[in-house]
C-alpha cells in the first residue's frame, strides 16, 4: 500500500469513539449546564449581520481533519499520509482522491456521523448561498429582513432560522419596551 493510501485502520468490528476535548463531562447539575449554554448563545439585536445570523455554528466538525474523523470512528493510528490529511470539508467533496481503498469508503460513507458531516455541509451551502443572494438584495442586517420582498425565493432552512432570531430579538425588544413603560410609570407616580 502506498503513503497516500488507507493504513492502519482496523477491518474488525471494533469501533471505538474517541470523546473529543468539546465534549465536556462534569459533575455540574443539569440546570447549571444549561444555564451556562444559555449564556454561551450569540445575543442578537437586529443590528447583527444576516450572514452572522446563517452562519452560525456552521464551523463545527467540517475543520477536522480525516484522520482524527477515522481515529474517532474506526479506531486504530493514522489512516492517511499527511500529505492526504485533510480537512473533512474536502474529503467529502472528492473522496476518492484521498482514499483509494473501496472497501474502507464503504465503511465510512455508512458511518451515520459521516452522513451528518454531509447533511451538515449541505446545509452550509445553502446556507451560504442566500447570505450572497441576501447580501445582493440589500439584506444586509436582521432589521432589514422584515421587509424583504424575495422571502418567497429562499428556502424554507434561511425563512426558519431568520424568521427565528427575528421573533427572538423582537421579543426580548417588546419586553425591554414594557420595563421601560413601567418604570416610567412609577417614576410617574412618585410625582
Amino acid at each position: 500500500m502506498s503513503g497516500n493510501q488507507a493504513s492502519a485502520v482496523p477491518q474488525g468490528d471494533d469501533q471505538r469513539r474517541a470523546r473529543p476535548e468539546s465534549e465536556n463531562v462534569t459533575d455540574q447539575p443539569a440546570a447549571t449546564h444549561i444555564r451556562v449554554e444559555e449564556a454561551r448563545r450569540t445575543q442578537w439585536t437586529m443590528s447583527s449581520t444576516v450572514r452572522d445570523i446563517l452562519m452560525e455554528g456552521s464551523t463545527s466538525r467540517t475543520n477536522m481533519k480525516l484522520n482524527d474523523f477515522l481515529r474517532s470512528n474506526l479506531g486504530g493510528t493514522a489512516a492517511v499520509g499527511e500529505d492526504h490529511n485533510v480537512t473533512m470539508q474536502a474529503f467529502v467533496q472528492e473522496p476518492d482522491a484521498y482514499i483509494q481503498d473501496q472497501q474502507l469508503l464503504g465503511r465510512i460513507f455508512n458511518l451515520p456521523e459521516y452522513q451528518e458531516l454531509e447533511r451538515e455541509l449541505e446545509e452550509k451551502k445553502i446556507l451560504l448561498e442566500a447570505s450572497y443572494k441576501l447580501h445582493h438584495g440589500g439584506v444586509h442586517f436582521l432589521e432589514q429582513w422584515r421587509g424583504y420582498q424575495g422571502k418567497a425565493t429562499l428556502t424554507p432552512l434561511v425563512c426558519e432560522k431568520l424568521n427565528g432570531v427575528f421573533a427572538q430579538v423582537q421579543r426580548k425588544e417588546n419586553v425591554r419596551q414594557m420595563k421601560e413603560r413601567c418604570l416610567r410609570q412609577r417614576r410617574f407616580l412618585k410625582l
